[in-house]
Order: C-alpha cells, then structure tokens, then sequence
C-alpha cells in the first residue's frame, strides 16, 4: 500500500462535485449566521486543498469566471488528470499543485475561500498542523473556510467496522482495491454469521449493506487510511479557533436551525442555550451527526440586523428550487418533518415561483404581508433549508419555450458530456448564472449530448442504440428490461420527460440554449 502520510496513493479518488463547496454556498451560511461574507461579484481567490480528482475545482472555476482557482493534491494522478481537465475545457481561471500542504510556494498569497472536503479526517495530526498553519496564513481576513469530517457521536457505533475492514485488510496481499474486496467479504461472513458485535449493533449490520453498494475505490480511501479519525465538533472548534479562525456556520442550511434537526422534546434545551459553540454540541448528539461541514471566518464582521444584511449582502438571489410547486410544502430533513403553509410562504412562493430575486425586493414586496423585514429574511433562509428555495449568485431567466435547436456554450460542459455521459455516474455542470454546479444523471446526460451534437430528429432511436452499445440496461421495477421493443418504449419515455421537464430547467439555469 503506498501511502504520503498514511494517504492512499495507489488508488485513484472517485470524481465528485460537492454543491457545499460552491462560493454562493459558503456566502450565504456566513450571511444567513449575520456574517459579512467575501464578495464574489468581483475578482475573487479560491483554494482547495485536497482537491483530488478536481471535478469541484473545475466545475466551480467554470461557474465562476471572475474568480481564480487553485487546487492542490499530493497524488501526481489526480492532478494530471485535473491539469488535463484544465486543458481540455479552456479554463484560463483553474491551475492545480502537486505537492503536500508543507510544500506550497511561498508566493501563493492569500484566498477569500479556502475548502477542504475529505482530507481533515483521514491525515496525520502533523497534516492537520500543517492545514491549520495554511489556514492562518492563507485565509484573508473576512475569508470563509469550509471543512468536512467525521463526527462524533454518530460514528461511535460504526467505528468498529472501520477498524475491522483496515486491519483484515493489511493481512491481504495486493492492491488496495483488492484488500478492500477481501476485507468487506470478511465482514459480510461474520455479519451473516451473527457476531456478537453485529447482534448487539442492528444499524450497524445494515450499514453493511451500504458499504457493499459503495464504489471500491471510495472506500479504500475512506477506510484504509492510516489516520482516520472522528471529531467531537468542540475538538475540530478549538484547533481552528487556536488558528484564529472562528465558527461561522455549516452546511446543509438546515443544520443551521436547531428547530429543523433535533425532534420537539429537546427544543426546549435550545430556547435556554445562548453559546452556539455548546448548541452545535446539542445538536449532533440529538441528531446523531456523522458527518459535519462547517464554516469558519477569519476576523469575521459581523451584521446586527435585517437591515444590515440587505445593506451588506443583497446580491444573493432566491427562487423556488422546483418550479410548479404548492403549499402546504413537507420537507423530511432526517430527523423531524416540517411543513410549511400559511400567508408568509403563499406570498414567497408567488414571488419567487417564476424568477429570482434579491432579498431587498423579496422585503419589499412582502410587507404589506410581513411588515418586519427580519420576519421575511428567516423565512427565506429557512425556506432554503427546506429545499423549498434555492439561492443562486446571479438571475435566473423564465424558461424558453418548446422545440428549436440545443446548444451549449460552455466548453468545460461540453467536454463533461462528452466524457461522462453512460459513465454511470451522475456528472455536474455549471451555471455562471447560479455560480455553482448542478448534477443530473448519466442517462439525461446521454439524451442531452444526443440533443447538442444532432438535434431532436432520431433522438429516441439514437440513445437507444448508445445503451446497446454500451453495453448498459433500463430497468423497470427493478428489474433489467431485455426485450427491445419494451426498453424503447421507455428510452422513449424518458427522452420525453427530459424534453418536457429537466430541459427547461437547464435552460433556465442558462446551461443550455434553446
């Protein structure tokens, strides 16, 4: 197994874009948490540490044209692979650093954001001395730091698992894929054989099954690490506040409302907490949290007020995040299920329900409703929690109308499709309009690419003749279809339903032309 620091090396990362990374993301926990963010409007600097195989590197530089982006990764594969990606789609904005965190030039200066996703938890302490000095040095002051990990109390239960899967698998011989094959049969034989540990831990012999679903090369990385490790959120806390760094917020919107995460009986805990640094605390061990995203500032500035925000952070737009949709509106975030009804929402989903505003003119326009401008912007930013509204860096347009020809302007896009269409995986594509990335599945991907490269004629019959030949099959009730007359039928029902409902939509998001 080799390894830079105990990190696996031997096995290329799995591609992935990672909405939470998104510059409009970070911006928008930061002001909905009373925090001046970074302006993204204009020139602005990125960094990514860890960037792995770079798809949210380059997917964000493409949304984001102003901005400038560097990524850094220790594993010279995945950065030739992003230096080829770079290439392949004209990105003037985008570069990646081969080199591990103590190695970066002297002269790289200092970032608004900085993001590093899948790296915290599975380095050495030394590693995370070193993220910890970047973060310091590198952040500006006002910058936004995004960082993911494992988290306590969630995988308390499911640790064991982790230490079975490493240390049967340093008992194997080859690649890391191949121990990580040996070491998942092992656990599957003593899970089906009812050892004790499993017996007395339901979840986590069902979480078995999810590994078995799982990439091979995701879970090397994730498993086979030789410092892996799960934080209490007070731990992760006190080592960036020692760097200077204070807690913004986190991701997804909805951990931010302790309301939409921890079940009635325990709220009352939360109306009598004051210190957010012990109500993050509250709230992972109510919701069980595994996984965190968390938002941190240097020097943060902070807002007072409703007012503030509309003065400080008004190029933030919202909308309605699915066109068509009605009240009352349920959202089921895990651990509680919300719903959401009443005149406030009637009037914000009339608002936002065809176009995207900013949260002035929502303000605005709701108070004959909502007279209180901090009433209107809770409700918004809650909206957004819920999935209800979706908050994009710049306008929307209204979506075009049926037929005429598809085109793409985007060469980073252009080259996603080509590239990954049937690559059974879903791929990502990106909107300057919105200033982040929206993923869709390989199958869409395949009619889309049909759509740009020869038009609606033939369409039916030209992806179904690109399943054949990759050898790929439809499924109906779970179930592969082999007779060629039924897969058209449905081939043809989804080209249909792409052309009637996710095409408009990519138009609207202005990655397509129609």
């Amino acid at each position: 197994m080799a390894a830079a620091a105990g990190y696996i090396t031997d096995v290329a990362y799995i591609p992935g874009f990672y909405p939470h990374m998104a510059p409009v993301s970070l911006r928008h926990a930061a002001a909905l948490n009373r925090v001046i963010p970074p302006r993204s409007d204009v020139p602005f600097r990125y960094l990514e540490l860890g960037c792995g195989l770079g798809r949210s590197l380059t997917t964000l530089a493409a949304a984001n044209p102003q901005g400038e982006f560097v990524g850094v990764d220790v594993n010279p594969e995945h950065t030739r692979q992003v230096e080829g990606d770079i290439a392949a789609a004209g990105l003037n904005n985008a570069r990646v650093i081969t080199a591990d965190f103590a190695g970066l030039p002297a002269d790289l200066g200092r970032f608004e954001f900085i993001a590093l996703h899948g790296v915290f938890s599975w380095v050495s302490e030394q590693v995370r001395r070193e993220i910890l000095a970047l973060a310091r040095e590198r952040l500006a002051p006002g910058g936004l730091l995004l960082v993911s990990y494992n988290s306590m109390p969630g995988w308390a239960h499911l640790q064991p698992i982790r230490g079975i899967l490493r240390q049967y698998a340093q008992l194997r011989q080859g690649d890391s894929l191949q121990k990580v094959r040996d070491a998942l049969s092992y656990l599957v034989f003593i899970r089906d054989r009812h050892a004790r540990y499993f017996e007395d831990n339901p979840r986590a012999a069902a979480y078995v099954d999810g590994l078995l679903k799982q990439d091979v090369r995701y879970l090397a990385h994730e498993y086979l690490n030789e410092h892996w490790t799960s934080f209490y959120f007070s731990e992760v806390a006190g080592m960036f506040g020692a760097a200077g760094l204070a807690f913004v917020g986190s991701l997804p919107v909805f951990t931010n409302f302790w309301d939409l995460c921890v079940r009635p009986e325990f709220q009352e805990l939360f109306r009598t907490t004051t210190n957010r640094l012990v109500t993050e605390a509250h709230k992972d061990f109510c919701a069980n949290t595994a996984f965190r995203w968390d938002v941190y500032c240097r020097e943060p500035r902070l807002m007072t007020d409703a007012a503030d925000r509309l003065a400080q952070v008004d190029d933030l737009r919202f909308h309605v995040a699915k066109p068509g949709t009605t009240l009352p509106y349920q959202a089921n975030l895990g651990v509680v299920t919300s719903t959401v009804q009443g005149p406030v929402y009637e009037r914000l989903v009339a608002l936002l329900g065809t176009g995207s505003l900013r949260m002035s003119e929502i303000v605005a326009a709701a108070r004959d409703v909502v007279p209180q401008a901090d009433d209107v912007v809770r409700a918004v930013d809650a909206g957004v929690a819920m999935g209800l509204f979706d908050v994009t860096a710049g306008a929307l347009e209204p979506p075009p109308g049926a037929g005429g020809d598809v085109s793409i302007a985007s060469a980073f896009n252009r080259v996603v499709l080509a590239a990954d269409a049937l690559s059974g995986r879903p791929l990502a594509l990106a909107s300057e309009r919105t200033g982040t990335g929206h993923t869709i599945g390989d199958f869409d991907a395949a009619i889309l690419h049909e759509l740009v490269e020869r038009g609606r004629g033939g369409l039916v019959e030209r992806v179904d003749a690109r399943l054949v030949a990759a050898g790929r099959s439809i499924q109906q009730e779970g179930q592969p279809v082999t007779d060629p007359a039924a897969r058209r039928r449905l081939v043809e029902a989804a080209c249909t339903a792409f052309l009637d409902a996710s095409l408009p939509q990519l138009a609207r998001l202005g990655i397509v032309a129609v």
